[in-house]
């Protein structure tokens, strides 16, 4: 069975579907069967992967109408792109936004949606990563409620630090509503760091101070590359792009950091 992990900040342009993708190919590379599902109507990790997300007849959205529908005669490859690098994509466009509406309109389940359908999926796969649109709407909290882990990437800025507590608030309702009393929290990851500034320092020490005790704070980070920003342009990943640059070789490490700590951790 695979392990599901959302890739999740409420906080926009803190490299989640960088992560999202990175990680997933990453883990690719280690010899894993992966899934990325994208969750964000902006179709980011769609597009990052070299797909036209506006001109697809099934994404995610389609998959998640039948599921409130009661439509699960899904096959488990329905609808599942396979990009290059070895790694398969439920895909996402703007239908996403609107999907939201018919989530709300549920009396029961409608924060599992995603959940029903993932389970029904997931033995296929070693990892499920789920790349979350930037906000805590009912479509990200079916994230949270379907993924037994999470990654929160972090800026590394002082208002990003701000910010995050409102993330931790929500994981917390989740568990203690019994909606997903098993999440954890894998760990925060760094993302565009310049690590000669102070800032970056001081970001260290508060989150530390904090946090420290309670979650794990990845000892490998992300600088800030861009190399990393115009892989997307490109329908690549960071390792495929740059082979030999910096963040290629920093994601690799996180690579390694993550499946460690996986392994720590059962």
């Amino acid at each position: 069975m695979s392990t599901i992990i959302a890739i999740a900040n409420q906080k926009g342009g803190v490299g989640k579907t960088t992560t999202a993708i990175n990680l997933g190919i990453g883990l690719v590379n280690k010899g894993n069967k992966v899934l990325l599902v994208d969750l964000d109507p902006q179709g980011n990790a769609t597009q990052g992967l070299g797909f036209e997300a506006d001109n697809l007849e099934i994404t995610i959205s389609t998959i998640l109408r039948r599921i409130i529908n009661k439509d699960y005669s899904i096959t488990k490859d329905y609808g599942i792109m396979c990009h290059p690098e070895g790694i398969s994509l439920m895909p996402a466009n703007i239908e996403l936004s609107v999907l939201e509406t018919e989530l709300i309109s549920l009396l029961f389940g409608r924060e599992k949606v995603l959940k029903t359908y993932l389970d029904m999926i997931r033995d296929e796969y070693d990892y499920i990563i789920i790349d979350c649109m930037p906000s805590l709407n009912l479509i990200a909290i079916n994230a949270l409620v379907a993924a037994d882990e999470i990654i929160i990437p972090l800026h590394a800025q002082y208002y990003s630090v701000r910010g995050l507590e409102q993330l931790l608030q929500t994981i917390g309702s989740i568990k203690s509503n019994g909606l997903n009393d098993t999440l954890k929290i894998s760990g925060i990851l760094y993302t565009c760091v310049n690590d000669r500034t102070t800032s970056f320092r001081d970001v260290q020490k508060i989150l530390m101070n904090a946090y420290g005790e309670n979650i794990r704070i990845y000892d490998n980070y992300i600088p800030r590359s861009v190399k990393a920003e115009e892989a997307p342009s490109y329908g690549k990943s960071i390792y495929e792009y740059d082979t030999a640059g910096k963040v290629s070789g920093a994601y690799g490490k996180f690579t390694d950091e993550f499946l460690s700590s996986m392994t720590l951790g059962r």
